[in-house]
């Protein structure tokens, strides 16, 4: 985070001697990375921050994929703070931004499909949004891995945990070998679905594979993740399986 900071800190120095026109962009990818940071370690107020002045940036740039970059961004922190509606709010101005690429178009459906999910009486139009992500062509391997990973959280939200379980282990599998983070995320989110889904022993499994994966990440998200599912799984304790995989999961500790 202090290193994230001095950077966005030499780029507003910088910016007061050029016009936001010329280094926009740039300085727009870059805050948006800054705040990736702040979201995972978990402060969410300043990646909110961060955010914004990347969106604020990309505008003065005329950078429309900034935009839609940021407008991502800022969804999906406002979804993990649990302001949903907001966060739908953010996927559909995103989406409205021309000429963006097929993986941004792609991930912002996934965005408000998420969104949705989590808001009443918005089941169909989640399962629309999250559909419509699926269909995008012309993705690059690790965006379509991180995508149906995406897709496998959103059915999670609308109690199709079945299938949610199966896009997300596909996910897992596929991830592993760019980001041991994105992984780790996606095993953990098949152990919940897997849980919600009132199947312990398919739930036991994926946590002995989220015990391998955990010490190759240093995630504030993850570690929260491994203590949301330590917690829950306490109602399972008279199945063996969950018991031993508890053992383990406890065994690697958090980073």
């Amino acid at each position: 985070m202090s290193s994230a900071t001095n950077h966005v800190s030499q780029v507003q120095r910088a910016l007061k001697d050029a016009p936001k026109s010329a280094l926009g962009g740039a300085a727009s990818e870059l805050t948006n990375q800054a705040a990736l940071v702040f979201y995972d370690a978990g402060n969410l107020t300043a990646a909110e921050q961060m955010g914004s002045l990347s969106l604020d940036y990309a505008v003065h740039g005329a950078d429309r994929e900034g935009q839609a970059r940021a407008y991502d961004g800022l969804s999906r922190i406002s979804l993990y703070r649990g302001d949903f509606s907001r966060a739908a709010s953010y996927a559909r101005q995103g989406l409205k931004v021309p000429d963006v690429s097929y993986s941004q178009r792609a991930t912002l459906f996934m965005r408000l499909g998420r969104a949705l999910a989590l808001i009443s009486h918005q089941e169909a139009n989640a399962r629309t949004a999250l559909d419509d992500a699926r269909t995008v062509t012309g993705l690059s391997p690790f965006t379509e891995a991180a995508l149906i990973g995406d897709v496998g959280i959103g059915l999670g939200n609308l109690r199709r945990y079945r299938e949610a379980g199966t896009l997300l282990g596909e996910a897992a599998e596929c991830i592993g070998e760019w980001s041991p983070l994105f992984q780790a995320q996606y095993l953990g989110r098949q152990v919940q679905a897997a849980l919600r889904g009132r199947n312990p022993e398919l739930a036991a499994n994926h946590m002995d594979k989220l015990a391998r994966a955990v010490p190759f990440v240093e995630s504030a998200r993850v570690n929260t993740r491994v203590q949301e599912i330590l917690a829950t799984s306490t109602r399972w304790l008279a199945v063996s399986e969950i018991r031993n995989a508890r053992d383990h999961l406890k065994s690697v500790g958090c980073r």
